[in-house]
């Protein structure tokens, strides 16, 4: 089991990308702008990404976030961009039919256009910008803000069907591959094997100390695991401290909290424990993030 300092960090093979999963709502937004934060603070250069249409990143930065990769003041090294799931779909749309309208007949570029109206398009097409702007080079470390577990297990799982939509896209059925279509395929494989080794990806799952949240991350690692990406590190977020347990609710609910912290330590025996205490106002702005670093990472090796 890696410390957990190393798993956010850049190793001697390279740049370290840090992923963020789990049931919505657990604060995968907050862990992930923490880790950022974290890891800039300590002169990493630091690239924030969210693909989530519904995450926040912006608010709890206090920080604007836009497509384009920005700085964001007040933390030296660290940038943020939000990737426009809409926008990458139509760019990705257009880029494989302009290709396609050069070469196939118009029944054939019907079929495609049928074909890329499917749901995993957009997953499609988001993981392509996300290894655009990951790619930028100068960075230590990049943090990827995703969204909720279903959607992060197809994003990670559609580079192994690739190879069909490269057929799809070159030749409407026939085996040849041009060189673009190799170089594309070679960018996603590349990917996936980036995300498979631990020295270079860390895969996290953030989630409160409740059963939904755990089983949850549980199977979701397991598929994670069915395709050869390991979970390194588990976020056990809200737990209510000692000195915070003053009356009879809140005791009973802490020591709920510390059977379930068990069953996390059971489930992800492989994977290092992060705990996020329960704080007494929302995580916003970077003094906010700055003070729970501290609270956070004070003590972890």
């Amino acid at each position: 089991m890696a410390d957990i300092e190393s798993l956010l960090r850049p190793s001697a093979k390279g740049a370290r990308q840090v992923f963020f999963a789990g049931k919505g709502g657990v604060g995968k937004t907050t862990m992930a702008c923490l880790a950022a934060v974290h890891a800039a603070r300590r002169g990493y250069r630091t690239l924030l990404l969210t693909t989530d249409p519904a995450a926040h990143t912006g608010s709890v930065l206090g920080k604007k976030v836009t497509d384009q990769v920005e700085v964001i003041d007040g933390v030296p090294g660290l940038f943020a961009a939000k990737i426009d799931q809409k926008q990458a779909t139509e760019d990705y749309k257009k880029g494989i039919l302009d290709d396609a309208r050069a070469k196939f007949d118009e029944d054939t570029i019907r079929t495609m256009t049928e074909e890329l109206a499917s749901p995993c398009t957009e997953e499609m097409a988001s993981f392509q910008r996300f290894i655009d702007l990951s790619s930028t080079p100068g960075f230590d470390v990049i943090v990827f803000d995703t969204a909720p577990t279903g959607h992060t297990l197809r994003l990670l799982e559609l580079p192994m069907d690739w190879s069909e939509q490269i057929k799809l896209k070159a030749t409407g059925g026939t085996e040849t591959l041009s060189a673009g279509d190799r170089q594309q395929k070679d960018r996603f494989d590349r990917a996936v094997t980036t995300m498979r080794d631990p020295d270079l990806t860390t895969f996290s799952f953030v989630m409160y100390p409740e059963s939904t949240p755990i089983l949850e991350a549980s199977r979701a690692s397991e598929e994670l695991a069915g395709i050869g990406v390991a979970t390194q590190l588990v976020v056990a977020n809200l737990l209510i401290a000692e000195e915070q347990a003053t009356t009879p609710f809140f005791q009973k609910r802490r020591q709920l909290q510390l059977g379930y912290l068990e069953e996390i330590k059971r489930r992800f025996a492989e994977a290092a424990l992060l705990r996020v205490p329960m704080m007494d106002s929302d995580i916003r702005g970077i003094d906010k993030l700055d003070m729970l670093d501290k609270i956070v990472f004070e003590g972890v090796a």
